[in-house]
């Protein structure tokens, strides 16, 4: 039976957060939402930027991690050979545009969705990557891979996975080389950055640091950044207000449900919750269990719930 891969997993994240200085958790979990919601719906292009760090090596601008470490996090151990040479060649060769072919390919140990193509390029002294979901198949893309390097063809999706190659082209020349998927939803990256920007804020105000300590909190904030968009996506505009957030925040789980991503074979378990349930303060000083009354505060001493300036019990 094909063992179903994960897409965004909360408990790896704060693992891998935790090994992480504390200064740089933050724009690390930012980042690594952003990419996996483009994923998640289907974009057919985006573009990320990065460096080069005084060790050679392409890191994240905000981070400093490396981006061949972030892909082997992945386990696919084609796709960082290639981001392996696609850092060499930049080194030696700044000017050449380098591309990374991903065949739509439905085995048990890929089974990718998609026909992708990146595009690695130096662009005023920064590390630029763009991604296109295109039309055409593996068949196709070994051909246009032939052709630009005058090498024969490699046996199969795997190899090619493994086979960037580097050419001295203009980015729009390439393109024509290839055929753009049509675009699957109208959620755009600007839109992911705003509401990942905005909920990350607001969790952060709420739990501190903590966030990025606690798998609960990083899925909760996950679940609330996928539900907006999806709302986006039908509304065609973002809208903070789309949903409560404060349920994700403090509301009890009723579900949840296992999402395909469109841009690669994992799936994403979103979760939807409900109103915020817990031992509240009364004005009379008595403690109950139950739903939060709108508009009592959550004590960060004790976790009991209550109204005014000061919890009676701290």
């Amino acid at each position: 039976m094909k063992q179903e891969k994960i897409g965004f997993s909360p408990e790896k994240e704060e693992v891998f957060l935790r090994r992480l200085p504390g200064d740089v958790r933050r724009v690390n979990l930012d980042q690594e939402i952003k990419t996996q919601l483009a994923e998640d719906f289907g974009m057919v292009q985006f573009t990320l930027k990065y460096k080069f760090n005084n060790n050679g090596k392409i890191v994240d601008l905000l981070s400093g991690l490396e981006v061949v470490e972030l892909t082997s996090r992945g386990g696919v151990e084609e796709e960082t050979n290639s981001i392996k040479k696609i850092e060499e060649g930049l080194k030696k060769y700044p000017e050449k545009t380098f591309i990374h072919f991903s065949p739509k390919n439905k085995t048990e140990k890929f089974d990718y969705p998609e026909n992708c193509v990146d595009f690695w390029r130096v662009v005023d002294n920064k590390i630029v990557w763009n991604r296109m979901v295109i039309k055409n198949d593996f068949n196709e893309m070994n051909e246009i891979r032939s052709l630009l390097i005058g090498e024969e063809k490699v046996k199969d999706e795997m190899e090619i996975l493994k086979s960037p190659i580097g050419i001295k082209m203009k980015l729009v020349d390439i393109f024509d080389l290839f055929r753009l998927k049509e675009v699957i939803n109208q959620v755009d990256f600007k839109q992911i950055e705003e509401v990942v920007s905005d909920y990350l804020n607001k969790f952060e105000t709420e739990f501190g640091s903590g966030l990025t300590n606690n798998s609960e909190l990083i899925f909760r904030l996950y679940s609330a950044c996928f539900k907006a968009l999806k709302i986006s996506k039908s509304k065609g505009i973002v809208d903070f207000r789309s949903i409560d957030l404060d349920k994700y925040m403090h509301g009890i789980m009723i579900g949840s449900k296992n999402e395909q991503s469109f841009g690669c074979s994992v799936t994403t378990t979103i979760g939807e919750f409900g109103e915020k349930v817990g031992y509240y303060i009364s004005s009379d000083g008595q403690v109950h269990y139950g739903e939060i009354p709108k508009d009592f505060k959550e004590c960060k001493k004790c976790g009991c719930w209550y109204t005014g300036e000061k919890c009676p019990f701290c």
